[in-house]
């Protein structure tokens, strides 16, 4: 009975093996994540999904993760069996553009109509877009949420071919291959909603600008037609000539609107206008006479739309100023500064002599505000410029760095181990949600300035996070608050601006819009799981673009880093071309009582090309041998590489400048105590056939980096990097050191610090061609 029990299983194994695409050892693995989501029973319940979806099964972003719950369900019998949830990783993991397509058309399609509608889209984006909000503490501005609104509608548009209004499977795989970036929600949400901002900022901008040419055309109109160079070009049917008065109405009324620009133009007029007409009123020093009867009051000139200008008294005549003005009374009365209206009332009693004077000062004001325009103007035009080319400058270069990551994920998702994906149901699922997610808050809460200096007390600083939604009422036992430490952030957030890591791009590798968007296209990836082949045990997550590593590492590492940040801080930006690897971020995650330390750093092999051989060197021999049947992707080291009779061939100047910055970075870690790091070199193998590969290749290596060179004959693609570089050498290494001399000679790798690095120049550069 037992064994045909036995042999039934194996059966039922085989079968699911030739069903679908996956190993037999991977069959296992996803049913030991089964068995561990359902306690062991047959099927999975709704409840027991939620639960197992970690945060994303939470009550209030719960929606999400029901309806991956109904996808996967395809019986619809609200049950999930292992046959199910096996044809649903299948197509995640080895399935076609099209079958990932299919599970992201019913993410959108719920009702199974065959088409989905803008309410149906805007239901599903929304969903997804509350899942971040709640994941990730973030908060959405009405403003935000109406640009959303409007890219939600675009996107729909886009795949709508037909007009109809609905799109069809059809339409939505078609457009998903000619364009997979469009449903990057989270990619607009970060830089998309801020363009859009900018590029309304700019035509804003352009129509001050536009004003103000007006207002400095109007001031050399006004300028010429005082000192008599301006024909009169006015009609005489009632329209009235320009003069002073009325520019400065003009002006006063053109200004004061727009001084809330961001270019600060009240700055530019404002004063000088007000200053004139001051000047108008102050300088008068003569009393109002008594009126005689007969005589018009001035407010009735002043309100009127008479031509007939203000009049001087002489005698019982009235002489009118050759000065003509006409003023809209309404729109006057509301515009008109109250001092300059004041003004304009003295003229009426002021000599010729006053007003000869009054005039050229007021000519010589005119002529300084026309300089003073058109000097803001070119001052304005420059910046104007400037912000425009820096606009479209970072566009470009968004664009091409997306299309790279776009290129880069396509190659390293050809090469990885599906199964090592970590996805719900893997025993650590949750845990690199709530990284992701603390990563993502601990990055946003950085003060961003530009002119930030780093001083003494940020490498000591560190921020506190809970991840997970605040409790109501006393009920404390639903979840464990997920706690999260971020260290030194100002340290670090100032060390990827050192080699042009901007956030928004960093956090679109680690952060967790990237599961978000994943799951949207039917695929549901996070980071990928490595475990070290090293003796700590330790863990390694590539991101899902492979460019940077989330390592976990002991505490006693943990602290020794933090113990040599600042020298490690000051040596990254004393030499920027160091091949220490660079850690873009240290923190701590308590989850289930559980104390995990870890740091983010970059990849080494951070490429589209495939890694034909890598190599681990220290420059030590004792049991520094890899297997020779070892899997391609398993790093050989020191001796495998002497009996390989491998000699590195490039360029005698390039070799000179990688040797001189190895040689710093070793002084470095002698002087910090610090043992047991090593060369990652990694070697690509140039296929000539291959023409389009090469031309990449050679826009990798154009450069001055020398982390990646060429060979001198052009076959070879060689990346470097010094990593391991958290061993201090303490008492507990020193006693290692006295015991295994003795035993094992002078080739062991735990020997003091300033001999570990003399060796380990020693061996590289004997590694090189040219080694003298």
């Amino acid at each position: 009975m037992l064994c045909c029990g036995k042999n039934s299983n194996q059966q039922g194994m085989k079968n699911k093996m030739t069903k679908f695409r996956f190993s037999a050892e991977e069959v296992q693995e996803l049913q030991r994540r089964f068995q561990r989501m359902t306690n062991g029973s047959n099927y999975l319940t709704k409840n027991q999904f939620r639960d197992n979806m970690g945060l994303l099964g939470l009550e209030t972003v719960q929606v999400l993760s029901d309806c991956l719950f109904q996808i996967i369900d395809e019986d619809q019998d609200g049950k999930l069996q292992f046959n199910e949830f096996l044809a649903y990783f299948d197509k995640i993991t080895y399935g076609s553009q099209d079958e990932k397509a299919e599970i992201s058309y019913k993410l959108i399609d719920q009702n199974r109509k065959g088409f989905f509608t803008l309410k149906d889209f805007q239901q599903t984006m929304q969903a997804l877009i509350d899942s971040w909000v709640v994941m990730t503490g973030t908060a959405i501005t009405n403003e935000i949420r109406d640009h959303l609104e409007k890219r939600v509608a675009y996107i729909f548009t886009q795949m709508d071919k037909n007009n109809d209004e609905k799109v069809s499977f059809i339409e939505y795989k078609g457009i998903l291959a000619s364009d997979p970036t469009l449903l990057d929600i989270f990619e607009f949400l970060r830089k998309g909603i801020t363009i859009s901002i900018k590029e309304a900022t700019l035509k804003q901008d352009q129509i001050v600008l536009s004003e103000l040419y007006l207002i400095k055309n109007q001031t050399v109109d006004l300028f010429q037609m005082m000192i008599g160079l301006k024909q009169n070009r006015y009609s005489t049917t009632g329209q009235a000539k320009p003069n002073l008065i009325s520019s400065l109405m003009f002006c006063q009324k053109k200004l004061r609107p727009n001084t809330n620009s961001q270019f600060g133009i009240q700055y530019l007029m404002g004063e000088e206008i007000d200053a004139l007409s001051l000047r108008m009123s102050s300088t008068i020093n003569v009393n109002k006479p008594p009126r005689q009867q007969g005589i018009v009051q001035n407010s009735q000139i002043i309100c009127s739309n008479s031509q007939i200008g203000p009049f001087i008294h002489r005698g019982d005549q009235e002489i009118p100023i050759k000065i003509d003005y006409n003023l809209q009374s309404k729109e006057s009365e509301e515009t008109l500064d109250p001092e300059l209206t004041d003004g304009l009332e003295k003229i009426n009693y002021m000599i010729e002599d006053q007003i000869r004077d009054n005039y050229k000062e007021a000519l010589i004001k005119i002529h300084e505000l026309k300089q003073q325009t058109q000097q803001s103007l070119d001052r304005l035009e420059k910046m104007y410029q400037k912000k425009l080319e820096e606009f479209n400058d970072k566009k470009k270069k968004d664009l091409e760095l997306a299309e790279k990551r776009r290129v880069t994920i396509a190659n390293i998702n050809k090469k990885r181990k599906p199964a090592l994906s970590v996805q719900f149901g893997h025993q650590n699922w949750n845990l690199v949600l709530n990284m992701m997610i603390g990563i993502q808050m601990a990055v946003k809460s950085v003060n961003a300035l530009s002119d930030y200096e780093v001083n003494l007390k940020d490498f000591k600083l560190k921020y506190y996070f809970e991840l997970m939604p605040k409790r109501t009422g006393n009920d404390k036992t639903t979840f464990k608050v997920c706690k999260f430490f971020d260290y030194a952030p100002q340290v670090f957030n100032h060390i990827r601006k050192m080699f042009f890591i901007d956030n928004d791009n960093y956090l679109s590798s680690i952060g967790p819009e990237t599961l978000l968007s994943s799951i949207l296209k039917g695929d549901l990836s996070t980071l990928s799981e490595l475990t070290s082949t090293g003796k700590s045990g330790s863990f390694f997550y590539y991101s899902q673009d492979g460019i940077y590593t989330l390592k976990t590492i002991s505490k006693t590492e943990f602290t020794f880093m933090r113990h040599i940040l600042y020298n490690y801080f000051k040596h990254l930006k004393d030499f920027r071309q160091s091949l220490i690897i660079k850690l873009f971020g240290m923190h701590k995650i308590i989850l289930d009582d559980k104390k995990i330390h870890f740091v983010i750093m970059s990849n080494v092999f951070k490429t589209s090309h495939e890694i034909n051989i890598r190599y681990d060197i220290k420059g030590s021999l004792h049991q520094r041998k890899t297997p020779n049947n070892a899997d391609y992707t398993v790093a050989r080291k020191d001796l495998n590489f002497l009996e390989s009779h491998e000699k590195m061939n490039i360029r005698i100047d390039k070799q000179s400048e990688l040797l001189t910055q190895l040689c710093r970075d070793a002084d470095f870690f002698a002087q910090n105590n610090i043992i047991d790091y090593s060369l990652l070199l990694g070697i690509h193998e140039i296929n000539v056939l291959q023409t389009s590969s090469r031309t990449d290749i050679f826009q990798e290596v154009e450069s001055d980096d020398i982390s990646i060179i060429q060979s001198k004959n052009g076959d070879k693609i060689y990346f470097f990097g010094i990593i391991d570089i958290l061993t201090n050498f303490n008492t507990k290494k020193k006693i290692e050191y006295c015991c295994k001399r003795c035993f094992q000679g002078p080739d062991i790798s735990a020997i003091p610090p300033h001999q570990y690095a003399e060796r380990f120049k020693r061996f590289i550069t004997n590694m090189f061609r040219n080694n003298t």
